[in-house]
C-alpha cells in the first residue's frame, strides 16, 4: 500500500508543474486558482494567466503548428481580429504571441496570447483587458511572458 502510494505522489509531482513567471508592475498575483498555474489582476481589471497543458504529439504538435491552430480558433471560430505578433524567448525556449481585438457590447478588449512548446509542455499565456487600458500594459505583458521559467 505504501509502494502505491508514493507511486501515486510520484506521477502527481510530475504532472504539477512548478512554473514562475514574473508579475509586472501594476498587477498583483493570486493563488493558483482552478486550471491556471499563475494569474495576476491589474487595478483596472485586466487579467494575466498561465496553464500548462500536455503536447501528446511532440513530433508535430510544434511551436508552429500550435500557434497557427491558436490564430485560426481565434480569428474563425471567436471572431477575433489579429493586430499584431511577434516572438519571444523564455527560460522554458522560444516563445510566440499574438495580439487579438474584439468588441463586445459596444467596449473594445484586447486579448494577447503567448505559446511556448518544450517537448510534452505547451505553455499557454493569456492576459486581457479593455482597450482603453489594457492597450498601455501589453508590451510590459509580452516582457513579462519572456520571464517564463
Amino acid at each position: 500500500m505504501k509502494t502505491k502510494n508514493l507511486l501515486i505522489l510520484a506521477s502527481l509531482a510530475l504532472v504539477t508543474s512548478c512554473v514562475s513567471l514574473q508579475t509586472p508592475d501594476g498587477y498583483a498575483s493570486r493563488k493558483q486558482t482552478g486550471w491556471h498555474d499563475y494569474k495576476a489582476i491589474s487595478t483596472e481589471g485586466a487579467v494575466i494567466a498561465m496553464r500548462v497543458e500536455r503536447n501528446e504529439d511532440r513530433e508535430r504538435g510544434t511551436l508552429a503548428y500550435w500557434t497557427e491552430a491558436s490564430r485560426k480558433q481565434m480569428t474563425l471560430s471567436r471572431g477575433y481580429e489579429i493586430q499584431k505578433e511577434g516572438e519571444f524567448v523564455s527560460g522554458e525556449g522560444k516563445g510566440h504571441w499574438m495580439l487579438f481585438g474584439h468588441t463586445y457590447k459596444g467596449v473594445d478588449f484586447l486579448y494577447l496570447l503567448g505559446l511556448v512548446v518544450d517537448g510534452r509542455k505547451i505553455y499557454v499565456l493569456e492576459a486581457t483587458g479593455e482597450k482603453e487600458t489594457f492597450e498601455a500594459d501589453v508590451p510590459k505583458v509580452v516582457q513579462a511572458f519572456g520571464t517564463l521559467d
